[in-house]
């Protein structure tokens, strides 16, 4: 019987664009625009001038572009700013039952690789689906233990296993190398605890470029003979026993080769993390239907799954914070009826009328709702009034997943609302035009020289 890792590797191998559905490819070019567009918006941000400077200062001289800049690096320097500036936004996609954030996992990776490689966009977008398809598998047979029962940020931690598989395959290896490629992942791959995210220090937004970075260096140490074993996700002493308590790898290969994972994965409409989103469509529906007066709100209860119920914190220190805070976006919600950029900035974060009804939210893990956890992401909103009326709403599915899904137009509007913080509307315009015939190209230099201010 094969391995999970072989099956895996023999599925990249065989990935090709021109055997891809015409789904899978529209739906890889919608992702590719979107990681783009986030990116160019964060790298304004703190997080992104930082990692823009790191970068500068101490990567390999290289061809892969840094966007926004326009610099240059080598491909696992470029991956690494660049899913850091997109990772910061917390607005790249996220695949729910797997805890992964594919799209920030594998783009950056799969972009850089095929500009130092000068391929062309037929062999990103087979490399980005390689490597959605692996982090989705991966992170499906290791869901829920490595979010329930480890104290891990799952996205981080598995989020090498994206970039490692579209690494290798735009290397061409085989599936025996590939197997080896992804072993050397499992080895490399960050543990990334929990604390640092939740508390909102700085770092956390740097490791989903450090997934990205450790897997295309794994792939790079491939053609020099260094390959991990390749049952290192599935051995007695592999990734799976040492991140979960529990997995089920049938679970990670059902459907392999038939359902693509790219198609099953959800965007976000607001600034946060996704945990919190079915949260915020209960909150904003209330205030839809029922237009409540925030100074007449004596109590807001969140009845929620345990794991989004421990953003908890009312009176959020950081941006990153409270991004991750219950209390704070539902606040933010019923008063700005938005979730977006602008409600999560230093200034909006010290506002005593967000943090006064913030303070009046409870967060409460629910055993019932916990049990559909992680199929559905649920989330109960109930507001009391000081006429003691309460209005109660429930979301079990946010916005944006594939079973509620952002239209095309949202998704275009979406980009051109945070490229545009970047560049023109007209050049913004351009970046998607080309993205969306990027299979059209011989290199990547048409879109890639677009990346960046002016």
């Amino acid at each position: 019987m094969q391995s999970f890792t072989s099956v895996l590797a023999e599925f990249v191998e065989a990935v090709g664009y021109d055997a891809l559905p015409r789904p899978v490819i529209d739906e890889a070019k919608k992702r590719i625009l979107d990681v783009a567009g986030i990116a160019l918006s964060g790298y304004r941000s703190v997080s992104g001038q930082k990692i823009t400077e790191y970068i500068g200062q101490n990567s390999t001289k290289g061809q892969s572009t840094l966007w926004g800049s326009g610099g240059r690096a080598g491909a696992e320097y470029a991956a690494l700013a660049n899913a850091t500036m997109t990772f910061h936004l917390e607005l790249d996609d996220v695949h729910r039952t797997s805890h992964t954030h594919p799209g920030v996992s594998t783009i950056p990776a799969a972009i850089a690789l095929c500009e130092e490689m000068n391929l062309s966009g037929k062999a990103l977008i087979a490399a980005v689906v390689a490597g959605y398809e692996v982090g989705i598998r991966v992170g499906l047979a290791v869901s829920p233990s490595i979010y329930v029962d480890r104290p891990l940020l799952a996205p981080g931690t598995l989020s090498t296993f994206s970039g490692a598989a579209a690494a290798a395959k735009l290397y061409g290896f085989d599936g025996k190398a590939i197997a080896g490629v992804l072993g050397s992942a499992a080895y490399l791959s960050p543990i990334s605890p929990f604390e640092t995210f939740k508390r909102g220090f700085s770092t956390k937004d740097v490791i989903m470029g450090w997934g990205a970075f450790t897997g295309i260096v794994a792939a790079k140490m491939r053609r020099f003979d260094f390959e991990g074993a390749d049952t290192g996700i599935e051995g007695d002493f592999g990734y799976a026993r040492s991140v979960a308590q529990s997995y089920d790898f049938a679970k990670g290969l059902a459907g392999i080769g038939k359902e693509y994972m790219i198609l099953q994965t959800g965007i976000k409409p607001y600034a946060c993390c996704r945990q919190h989103h079915a949260a915020i469509d209960a909150t904003l529906a209330i205030k839809q239907r029922h237009p409540v007066d925030p100074d007449r709100i004596v109590a807001i209860v969140d009845r929620t799954f345990r794991v989004s119920s421990r953003g908890n914190n009312p009176r959020p220190r950081t941006v990153a914070e409270a991004k991750y805070s219950n209390p704070y976006i539902i606040a933010v919600a019923l008063l700005e009826g938005a979730a977006w950029r602008e409600q999560f900035t230093e200034d909006k974060i010290k506002d005593p009328r967000i943090l006064e009804l913030a303070a009046k939210v409870a967060v409460r893990a629910d055993d019932e709702l916990d049990r559909l956890y992680d199929e559905k992401w649920p989330s109960i909103i109930e507001i009391t009034t000081a006429d003691g009326k309460t209005f109660t709403h429930r979301i079990d599915l946010p916005k944006g997943e594939p079973e509620f899904p952002v239209s095309d137009r949202e998704l275009e509007n979406k980009f051109m609302s945070l490229a545009g913080d970047l560049v023109s509307d007209k050049k913004a315009q351009k970046i998607w035009d080309v993205g969306m015939r990027i299979e059209e190209l011989n290199d990547l230099s048409e879109f890639t020289a677009l990346l960046k201010e002016g």
